[in-house]
């Protein structure tokens, strides 16, 4: 019998409100005991569909989207746990950064991570992010052929391509068809328990990219920037200095593809105006290069088009319309 997915949505222009506890709530409902954390002065939105995966006891399927929040399982939550879970977090809009183990995982539309709930981890760098996440009882994998005695693979980035792009892309359209036909879902997903086993010994022989001490800088260095990325004369060797680490370290940290520091602050800054315009908080483009941390309305322009695709101004009229 298929199972009809739940379906669930907030949101509020202030990260502290009723929706908001709400949402942290319904999250320690759908996963396990957590805290979610609003990034302050920033609207929060957050949408989940789950349902039980056909065929697999305990298993649950769940599309996760939101924006300004982010999640961290401490030691605390897990005292106060039962069923402790693998999950695989498959990203399709967005991007995360998984912290667990020591290591960190940035995870990009295609990718997948797994993370323990046994375990403390951090899910960071939620302005803007969707998610498929396969939820698998621990007790179940023990029972799996070569999965008794392995140790969990976490915060290990599995690329969108090769066999681990085929079992991403399995679960990401399976997730699809059980809010669509969850009739034909069920059908499917009979034999997911095993592809999710495949896929975890695949992880299990990745090597993890990040030291532990990396992985606490980078951390670091985040939650800095989250902070003061609207200023506009932030310097490599201020952020480095606030955060106790050498300039050459900085660089070091965020030198991934397509992640130099330069792009991670771009980023942060263009959302930031994304935020502004579609709330219409300043008609001028001068107001909003300016209250997000750019120096110059040119730059600002050049800069929101590469990132976009549009114009300051056709994004206000995309989100006016």
């Amino acid at each position: 019998m298929a199972i009809a997915p739940m379906t669930a949505e907030f949101a509020s222009a202030t990260p502290h409100s009723d929706a908001f506890g709400q949402w942290e709530a319904l999250m320690q409902r759908t996963f396990v005991p957590l805290a979610v954390h609003p990034y302050a002065d920033r609207p929060f939105y957050g949408r989940v569909v789950t349902g039980a995966l056909a065929g697999a006891p305990d298993c649950h399927l769940t599309t996760l989207t939101g924006r300004n929040h982010e999640f961290r399982r401490d030691t605390g939550h897990i005292a106060r746990s039962g069923e402790q879970y693998l999950l695989a977090g498959i990203q399709t809009e967005g991007r995360a950064r998984l912290n667990q183990d020591g290591r960190s995982a940035l995870v990009l539309p295609g990718q997948m991570t797994f993370f323990d709930t046994s375990r403390p981890y951090h899910w960071t760098e939620g302005e803007r992010f969707g998610q498929v996440n396969v939820q698998v009882p621990i007790r179940l994998l023990r029972e799996l052929p070569g999965l008794g005695r392995l140790a969990m693979p976490t915060a290990v980035t599995l690329p969108a391509g090769g066999a681990a792009g085929v079992v991403a892309a399995f679960f990401r359209d399976l997730a699809r068809l059980q809010q669509d036909a969850p009739d034909q879902a069920d059908l499917l997903a009979r034999g997911a328990l095993d592809l999710f086993g495949s896929a975890v010994l695949l992880a299990a022989g990745t090597a993890p990219v990040d030291t532990p001490g990396e992985a606490l800088h980078r951390e670091h260095v985040m939650a800095f920037l989250r902070e003061n990325y609207t200023d506009a004369d932030l310097t490599a060797d201020e952020i480095a200095a606030a955060c106790h680490i050498s300039r050459r370290t900085l660089f070091r940290l965020f030198g991934g593809p397509g992640e130099s520091l330069h792009t991670v602050l771009r980023r942060l800054r263009i959302r930031h105006a994304e935020e502004l315009i579609a709330r219409g908080r300043f008609d001028a483009p001068a107001a909003v290069a300016f209250a997000s941390g750019f120096a110059s309305e040119r730059h600002f322009y050049r800069v929101f088009h590469q990132e976009t695709g549009m114009t300051p101004r056709e994004y206000r009229q995309t989100h006016l319309a």
